[in-house]
């Protein structure tokens, strides 16, 4: 019994897989003929036809739809005889990667394409700019002075018709170059005095070289011989700070204890010409008009003092200020005196009215420690921070930073042609800047950009402005070096909102009366 059922269930598993195998060749039998005539299709060639430029684009259409749909028996025979040749296959697809690899080289025909085509421009864009920022830049102003064993400089001078520059260092020497920006060239050296050389100036004209001293000696040299024609061994009985040449034959000198003289060259006698003690501290700086009639002097007393040199008497004096006066200037056609404090604060006063201030402005971080007006209302300063900076008067704003060093600023001076500015600080070194962007009337210069409230405006705008380089300054600002990359931002159209908005703003620029009081 058990091999009988043995034997019967063997036959059982004979015939199912018999079935089986006749399931899956039947299966063969009729998917493989369809699936080889489907795999061995290629894809038809569609034939354009010329036609004539006139044509509307509605023929055109419907002729490529009935070439697509109405394919002749006899191409499609030719192209059945094509698939069956294998030969003729591999020719066919070679042919067609090579199209497929044509079309893969046009750059616009895909978008992934033209995206990476952009993006590729977009970083050749980023390493011109690159490339350009590492180019050694082009020259525009002389390269650095530095005296012997780096001594402090104490002050400079330039030329008025000469490219020269007269330095005076802590040690009492006395240096010409000959400076350009191609290099500088050292023309004399000079040993007059025995101790520091405060003061350092050139006549009107050029031919007499002014110089005072810590040894209360004032000498006078002829810059053709470089030899001395006066010298004045005793011309104070302190120390000599300030020295100023107000005409061609007068000039005055004021010392550490607030004495003022005025000298003139032509009498044989050394004596002064008039003489005045009004102040208690150091006769800081010194300035006078066209007319040499008037002169102005600051002092450490904080204090502001007019003499007048033909009548010999002093013409007025400013109230005690709450800091030292170190500097002083002349602005708006010589209708205006401007002077710099120890605090950072600078204040203006009238012409001839000496008693008080009637404009100021007090924005300076630190202490002003040197100023030059280079136009009738811009004015560059030097501070305690080691910043020399551009500003605006009327309306007050400043304008940006000229140059830098990494010590205060002790002295400034202009040259003849109006394109350079000289700076000294304790290091030892004489820095040119190049100003001569402030004579291009289409520079704009520090606009903002980003649009403030009209609460904080007022005080972004002043920390905006202590930070923005000029030209000059070899430091650049956070957005110059993608400034080229940026699109142009779209104008904006005149509407009544535009309009308020201008109307604020103009309102904003008017000078904020909490900044200046007036006399009147």
């Amino acid at each position: 019994m058990n091999a009988a059922n043995s034997v019967s269930t063997t036959k059982r598993k004979l015939e199912e897989e018999k079935e089986i195998s006749s399931t899956d060749e039947d299966e063969e039998s009729l998917f493989l003929p369809q699936a080889k005539e489907v795999f061995s299709q290629r894809r038809k060639p569609i034939v354009i036809p010329n036609f004539p430029e006139n044509s509307a684009s509605e023929e055109v259409n419907e002729d490529l739809e009935d070439l697509d749909e109405n394919l002749s028996d006899e191409e499609d025979m030719v192209v059945n005889e094509e698939t069956c040749d294998p030969a003729n296959n591999d020719t066919t697809s070679s042919e067609e990667e090579e199209e497929d690899d044509k079309e893969m080289q046009n750059p616009g025909e895909s978008i992934e394409q033209l995206a990476a085509g952009r993006e590729e421009k977009e970083d050749d864009d980023i390493i011109v700019a690159i490339c350009n920022a590492a180019k050694p830049q082009e020259k525009t102003k002389p390269p650095d002075l530095r005296t012997p064993l780096n001594c402090m400089v104490t002050d400079i001078s330039f030329h008025p018709n000469e490219e020269t520059i007269a330095i005076s260092n802590i040690e009492g020497e006395i240096t010409c170059y000959k400076y350009g920006i191609e290099g500088n060239e050292l023309l004399h050296t000079l040993h007059h005095h025995k101790k520091s050389c405060r003061a350092l100036t050139f006549n009107h004209d050029g031919a007499l070289l002014f110089s005072a001293s810590k040894d209360k000696s004032v000498v006078i040299t002829d810059t053709e011989t470089m030899k001395v024609t006066q010298a004045f061994s005793k011309a104070h009985s302190s120390p000599i700070y300030s020295l100023l040449c107000m005409d061609a034959n007068i000039w005055a000198s004021g010392d550490d204890d607030g004495a003022v003289k005025v000298w003139d060259k032509r009498r044989s006698v050394q004596k002064p010409v008039a003489e005045y003690k009004e102040m208690d501290e150091f006769v800081s700086s010194m300035v006078t008009d066209s007319n040499s009639r008037l002169l102005v002097c600051t002092s450490g007393e904080g204090t502001l003092t007019a003499f007048n040199t033909r009548a010999k008497k002093m013409e007025g004096q400013s109230e005690v200020y709450p800091s030292e006066m170190n500097c002083v200037g002349l602005i708006r056609q010589e209708t205006k005196v401007i002077a710099g404090l120890g605090n950072g604060n600078m204040y203006i006063f009238d012409w001839k009215a000496f008693g008080y201030h009637s404009d100021a402005f007090g924005d300076h971080p630190s202490a002003v420690n040197c100023m030059i007006p280079i136009m009738d209302n811009i004015v560059i300063t030097g501070c305690d921070d080691g910043k020399i900076r551009a500003i605006s008067l009327f309306p007050h704003r400043f304008l940006g930073v000229v140059g830098h060093h990494k010590f205060p600023i002790e002295r400034l001076d202009i040259s003849t042609c109006g394109h350079y500015i000289a700076s000294t600080s304790h290091d030892g070194r004489v820095r040119f800047w190049n100003i001569s962007y402030f004579e291009n009337p289409d520079l704009k210069l520090m606009e903002s950009t980003t649009k403030k409230s009209v609460r904080n405006k007022k005080r972004s705008l002043r920390k905006e402005k202590l930070g923005f380089q000029l030209p000059s300054s070899k430091r650049r600002n956070r957005g110059d070096f993608f400034a080229g990359l940026a699109e142009p931002e779209p104008e904006p159209k005149a509407g009544p909102a535009n309009d308020a908005e201008d109307a604020v703003t103009e309102s904003e620029s008017e000078p904020d009366p909490e900044d200046s009081s007036d006399s009147d």
